[in-house]
């Protein structure tokens, strides 16, 4: 077995998320898994096809139909101008990662990330040979800047990861600081960028997609899914959309990767473009929900970071506690059964992110628990 493999760690999130099963009155903020239920009618059509079809492989890369549809649904919503030759379908937007990694990265490169990260990404590089060069953003707000960016490049640097709206803070890239990022991909042409918009949906305000610089396909790479926008979770569903070029490569890794997608699942995917793309609804019940517990945990001494989309917090606790992430999370897990994920997970000591996916009233009674703790 390789040592590199030998040393992965199962992720800490999942490890939380195990231990919360052990409380019968347990409260979990830990997994992204929006509370929302997969619309109706996406549940209907694959019933449908379950019935009265016999599903079998699809071709390699997605449906024909499915591959022609999602960059008609991104260039609707994003400004991009894709085709069915420039998408390929993949099982959740976690393939996606290692599809690019595997196709882009070798012995010795690196990768630029900016924190904090979701903890998905460094594996995947590790596997790869290559290295995470990781930028500490704490000072600026958590907002990665592309002078930020250029002072972490070398010869060795192959990639860099971009993740908007961000996980764990919420955050998004103004048009001004994107331009800057696309110019200084412009000077640096041995650079991909992957960004990772699996949250676009959930955006509070218009989203700006990558995928506007058209002129830069065979620079950029989009990956996303229906997880998080329709709670498609279980469906593992997602896709890449880059240069016609890129794709065929993307193509090759992933069917001796995963051969195909569950037939079903994609036939759920075209509905949830054409019957459910507004998506409003969802994305007002998940700001209320993060507003009203960031204001909660902000009364008990916490520093949150106000996010623009998605649906988790992400806070300081460093009035609160001197102990490490891992320590105060167990801490808070044993003497409330309130399940939140350390801020070391994303590489970033001193924080915590809550997945605000529960009622007001579930949300009242964690507060209410580890405020009574914190005041012992």
């Amino acid at each position: 077995m390789r040592e590199v493999v030998k040393k992965l760690e199962v992720s800490k999130i999942r490890q939380i998320a195990i231990k919360m099963r052990s409380f019968d009155d347990g409260i979990n903020f830990t997994i992204g898994e929006p509370s929302q239920d997969v619309p109706q009618v996406i549940k209907d059509e694959m019933i449908n096809r379950i019935k009265t079809q016999k599903l079998g492989y699809t071709a390699t890369g997605g449906m024909p139909e499915l591959r022609k549809e999602i960059p008609m649904y991104y260039n609707k919503l994003y400004m991009s101008n894709y085709n069915e030759k420039e998408c390929i379908v993949t099982v959740g937007a976690t393939e996606g990662i290692a599809v690019f990694s595997r196709s882009v990265l070798t012995d010795g490169d690196e990768v630029i990330i900016p924190l904090p990260a979701y903890p998905g990404y460094e594996p995947n590089i590790l596997m790869e040979g290559a290295k995470p060069v990781y930028i500490d953003t704490e000072s600026n707000g958590f907002r990665v800047t592309s002078d930020m960016i250029e002072k972490h490049i070398t010869d060795k640097t192959r990639a860099i990861i971009l993740t908007y709206p961000n996980n764990p803070t919420g955050l998004v890239l103004g048009l001004d600081e994107m331009d800057k990022i696309v110019d200084l991909l412009k000077r640096y042409p041995n650079i991909q960028l992957l960004c990772d918009e699996i949250y676009a949906q959930l955006s509070f305000e218009k989203f700006n997609s990558f995928a506007r610089y058209t002129d830069m396909k065979d620079r950029i790479t989009i990956i996303s899914g229906f997880s998080k926008s329709h709670s498609m979770t279980g469906y593992r569903i997602g896709y890449m959309l880059s240069s016609e070029e890129n794709i065929k490569n993307y193509v090759k890794v992933s069917q001796y990767t995963t051969t195909g997608i569950a037939t079903v699942s994609q036939y759920g995917a075209i509905v949830a473009m054409n019957k459910c793309l507004d998506r409003s609804d969802v994305v007002s019940e998940n700001k209320k929900r993060v507003e009203y517990m960031a204001e909660k945990l902000t009364e008990l001494g916490f520093d949150v970071i106000k996010p623009a989309g998605a649906f988790y917090l992400f806070a300081s606790y460093k009035k609160l506690s001197s102990k490490n992430s891992v320590d105060f999370c167990e801490e808070i897990l044993e003497n409330t059964h309130v399940g939140i994920v350390p801020g070391i997970c994303f590489n970033v000591e001193n924080h915590v992110r809550l997945s605000v996916t529960h009622n007001k009233e579930v949300l009242d009674e964690a507060i209410r628990r580890i405020a009574k703790y914190l005041g012992e």
